[in-house]
């Protein structure tokens, strides 16, 4: 009855909440609805760049031995410092208005039966505090500073001198620069990076919750998933982090070919494997639903069957001119008509086992090709893929 139904939690997030945002709240970097804007990523992208940059410069002024300058020249430091951490805070608002509508969508289509809301109500909020903990995002900054220091000694022990450090007495030394990328802009980008990779684990668990739950999916749906179709939007909730992670990889490339060349199938083969990886990343957890899919597609192919056998069986027997026992006439006068019955099973027939379509898939690649554009370039030049793409115009 729709007075038993029970109201949606308006303050569910899988963005906002934990201590880095009560951070940002005390710095006041959120909006009035206590989100991250524009300003908070333009704020925090400046944050991880400037400061080794002015760093660079004063130690360049006072120590003459040292050339930092590379910190301008590589590749890898405006991708990660100011476009990746740019991309990942600028899309956590649209990240969180699409969290909500893909939780309301499940309720307010009526997918769940009240009997189930109790249940389902429960892993919203599990999925809630989890993205939230201070525990996660404590284990994630932790994670974070010691990856950190671990690649900055990496780095340092194979280029011996760099903008990040010289080597001293076979031990890695950190200049003035290396020493806030190792304490602040390397672990802000990595903190940015493993908290989103912890919103997706949230996100895919509460997925498989859902799942289970005892869903009134409807096979012949016109979403041909049986009313989950909304769902084929929840890839585009990622698109700044894979556009953020692409732009790092793409960037590390073309610094990798701009000190040595490679076959350009290696190259290419490298773009096709980070292109696959996403896809079954992120198209992964639609799969949960395969199983609740596939059963509701044979229980409606048995019953709509049965229904189209004896809808023909009426239409046989009056072709024919046999009598019907009037039980049969009674149940056959009230089944549908038979085309009716005919565009349901054909509907059913073409229901797939998983919420994802073009679109879905289109979302991703988009995300992750963007960005290795410069790459392509550099494999194929620009002159010819002008005449190719003037050729398939003209």
């Amino acid at each position: 009855m729709q007075s038993e139904r029970v109201e949606f939690d308006t303050s569910f997030s899988l963005v906002a909440g934990g201590p880095f945002y009560g951070i940002l709240r005390r710095l006041g970097l959120l909006g009035a609805d206590q989100l991250t804007s524009l300003r908070t990523a333009t704020t925090l992208a400046l944050l991880a760049w400037l400061p080794p940059a002015l760093l660079v410069a004063a130690q360049s002024l006072v120590d003459s031995s040292y050339n930092g300058w590379g910190y301008f020249t590589d590749l890898t430091v405006p991708t990660r410092y100011l476009i990746a951490i740019w991309a990942m805070v600028a899309t956590e608002r649209y990240a969180d208005s699409r969290f909500k509508i893909l939780g309301r969508q499940f309720r307010e289509a009526g997918l769940l039966s009240l009997d189930s809301l109790p249940r389902y109500e429960a892993a919203l909020a599990i999925a809630d505090r989890r993205s939230s903990s201070w525990i996660a995002e404590g284990a994630l900054l932790a994670a974070a500073l010691v990856w950190t220091g671990f690649a900055m000694d990496l780095i340092i022990s194979i280029t011996g001198s760099s903008w990040e450090g010289t080597l001293v007495g076979g031990q890695p030394q950190l200049s003035w620069a290396g020493t806030a990328v190792r304490y602040m802009c390397g672990p802000l980008f990595m903190f940015m990076t493993l908290r989103w990779g912890w919103w997706f684990l949230v996100w895919a668990a509460l997925l498989f919750r859902i799942s289970r739950l005892p869903l009134q999916l409807i096979p012949s749906h016109p979403d041909r998933s049986a009313g989950l179709g909304f769902l084929a939007i929840y890839p585009s909730v990622f698109s700044g982090f894979i556009f953020a992670m692409s732009c790092v990889i793409s960037s590390v490339m073309l610094k990798d070919l701009g000190y040595q060349q490679y076959p350009p199938e290696t190259v290419w083969f490298a773009i096709g494997a980070w292109l696959a990886i996403n896809l079954i990343v992120f198209l992964g957890p639609l799969l949960v639903f395969a199983r609740p899919l596939f059963s509701a597609r044979e229980r409606a192919l048995i019953e709509y069957g049965r229904m189209a056998t004896r809808q023909h069986l009426t239409m046989h027997h009056k072709w024919t001119g046999r009598t019907e026992n009037a039980g049969d006439h009674a149940d056959s006068s009230a089944l549908p008509s038979t085309s009716e019955l005919n565009t349901t099973v054909q509907a059913i027939r073409e229901m797939g086992y998983t919420p994802v379509n073009r679109t879905t898939v289109v979302q991703i690649v988009v995300a992750v090709g963007l960005p290795f554009l410069p790459v392509i370039l550099k494999l194929v030049p620009l002159h010819s893929v002008l005449k190719w793409a003037l050729g398939k115009v003209l």
